[in-house]
Order: C-alpha cells, then sequence, then structure tokens
C-alpha cells in the first residue's frame, strides 16, 4: 500500500477514486484494518492535546513508546517484520504530529485570552463487513458494527458529551452525573450518565434501543422514554416511540464479538444485517417468507454460506447466490 495514499485517506485529503483501492487493502487483512483505524485514533490524538499542558504531552509520548515497544515485542514471524515495516515507516509521522502539538499547546497557551478555539469532531465509517472499537476522551468504550458512522469531538466540552451515530453501537459509558453522555440519531437522543446499552439506526430503518445496565432517557421529538436495564425502545415513522419492559436484550450485543445472533427476528431484518454484514443484496421471492421469524446464532466470523444454511435448515425456505446477489424462496 502507497504510505502517501494511507497519509491523504487520515488527513481526509484523499479524492473519490482512491477509496477503493484503501477499502481493498483494509478487507484483504484483518491486521490491515486493526492498524489503520489505530493510526486513525493516533491521528485523531492531535486534537485532544492541542488542549494538554506540556506535562500532559510528554506523559502520552512516553505511553505511546511503551505501547509501541510491547506491540512489537508480541509479535512474531511475517506478521512481526510487516508490523515494524509499518511502525519503522508511520514513526516519523507520529513523531512530528507530537512536535506539532507540542508548537500548538504553546501558541495556544499564549494567545487563549485573545482567540477561542473549538476541536473539530473525528469521523470513523466502518467498511462493510467490519468493525470496530474506540476508547474516546472521556474513557467511554464504543463499538461500531458495520457501515456505521460516528463523529464525535477529540475533546469534549464543559456541558455535555455529544457523538453522532448512524449506524449500530454499543456504548459503555463512562459515569459522570455532572456532563450526561448524548448520542444522537437524527430522530433519536439517547442521554445517559454511566451505563451500557446498544443502539441501532441505520438511516431509512427502524430505530432500537436496548438497555443492559443503567438507566437511559429517549427522546424524539415530544415523546420520551426512562429505561431501566433489559428495556427496549423502539422508533417507527408509523408507531413512534414504543417501550417494552422487561425484555431479554444481552443477545442483541453478540455482534460485538464477531457473531451473528438472531431471536424471533423476521427474515426481512435478517436480510438487513446480512446485506450491511457481507455487502450483498437479498431478495425474497415471497412476502409471507419475510415476514416468517426465525432464531439462530452463529459462531464468530461466519461465511454468507453458514449463515444462509442454518435458516435453509429449518425447511422454511431454500436460496442461490449470484456473485454479490442472494434470492431467497
Amino acid at each position: 500500500m502507497n504510505e502517501k495514499l494511507l497519509i491523504r485517506f487520515l488527513t481526509k485529503t484523499c479524492k473519490r477514486d482512491d477509496i477503493p483501492e484503501i477499502e481493498n487493502w483494509i478487507l484483504t487483512d484483518q491486521a490491515n484494518a486493526d492498524w489503520l483505524f489505530g493510526m486513525e485514533r493516533v491521528w485523531s490524538m492531535k486534537d485532544e492535546l492541542r488542549y494538554s499542558d506540556r506535562k500532559e504531552i510528554e506523559a502520552a509520548y512516553q505511553r505511546f513508546v511503551s505501547a509501541r515497544s510491547r506491540s512489537r515485542s508480541k509479535t512474531t514471524g511475517q506478521k512481526q517484520a510487516k508490523i515494524r515495516r509499518l511502525y519503522r515507516d508511520w514513526w516519523k509521522y507520529a513523531a512530528a504530529i507530537i512536535i506539532i502539538c507540542l508548537l500548538a499547546a504553546n501558541f495556544y497557551q499564549a494567545f487563549k485570552n485573545k482567540t477561542s478555539d473549538v476541536a473539530a469532531n473525528n469521523i470513523i465509517e466502518v467498511p462493510v463487513g467490519q468493525r470496530v472499537s474506540i476508547t474516546l476522551a472521556d474513557g467511554t468504550k464504543v463499538w461500531l458494527n458495520s457501515g456505521s458512522v460516528l463523529s464525535y469531538p477529540g475533546k469534549f466540552d464543559n456541558k455535555n458529551r455529544i457523538v453522532c451515530l448512524d449506524g449500530e453501537g454499543y456504548f459503555e459509558v463512562v459515569s459522570d452525573e455532572t456532563y450526561p453522555f448524548i448520542v444522537k440519531t437524527g430522530i433519536l437522543d439517547v442521554k445517559a450518565l454511566g451505563t451500557k446499552f446498544n443502539v441501532q439506526a441505520y438511516p431509512g430503518d427502524d430505530i432500537a434501543v436496548s438497555l443492559l445496565e443503567g438507566q437511559l432517557h429517549v427522546q424524539a421529538g415530544s415523546q420520551s422514554a426512562l429505561m431501566e436495564a433489559n428495556e427496549l425502545v423502539t422508533w417507527t415513522k408509523e408507531s413512534g416511540l414504543t417501550h417494552y419492559k422487561n425484555k431479554t436484550v444481552q443477545h442483541v450485543v453478540q455482534w460485538t464479538t464477531g457473531e451473528l445472533m438472531f431471536v424471533d427476528e423476521r427474515l426481512a431484518d435478517i436480510a438487513k444485517v446480512l446485506e450491511r454484514y457481507f455487502g450483498v443484496t437479498i431478495t425474497i421471492d415471497k412476502p409471507e417468507l419475510a415476514d416468517e421469524r426465525f432464531s439462530c446464532r452463529t459462531h464468530t466470523e461466519p461465511t454468507l454460506e453458514q449463515v444462509l444454511k442454518l435458516l435453509k435448515d429449518t425447511k422454511k425456505l431454500n436460496y442461490s447466490i449470484s456473485d454479490k446477489t442472494v434470492n431467497i424462496f
């Protein structure tokens, strides 16, 4: 992979024609995807470091050096040589970022009484068939599913911790009663103080919020719901907010481990998940078949054929695959 192309990707200056090459590189090896998203996180640190004093920056620098040493000691064989080469090539860029941040911090300190500065948002777009996990500036952990987009600041302000989500994300929020954590989906605002929850909000689809621990306040226009653990809130154009209590919701986060799990789900809804997960188009021949409900669970990182076979074993359907198109009948 061309270094200059990856640099343009991280700095958001690459051309539209460059994207397929980067996506293919990511999809050929999970290590490539993990490395690139890790570098995105390092790159985004430049915004966070602008707001740190010199001691904090020097401490972050030492943590970076230690993490680099640990990573190199854990790899073996060809993968070790590959990662060493990547780190060697990128060390100069990481060092440059730290130097720039030191200068920026000094400049900001000198002029902070005359000017104001707002941290730019970071944006993570997850390719089809991939998953990403990140840790935000406040320590909150986020898992993002295939085809999801998360926008978040490098440093939260002193009033709220706000992120924007298109797609599916699982959040383990660090508790802070002073500064609520808010997930905006465009339709719903999900407000938490400290909790574990899953939000499924792909554009054009119904929305589902599942609460595993703690409390949530969900707002959609004039409608709202206060959620407790093991509850589900959905939003549809037809019905607005619907609040379900005493639900089993633990299975909704199986995707974070690479498994696919469906519990009494409509085939039409399962098909949407498979389309996003595998990057295929699925057609279902009969409306009554689309409304049939299925339950199944795969092992980690299943193939499309394996999932379809599980559905076929119910004796309720059959399927055919042609390139990137699946027909269920």
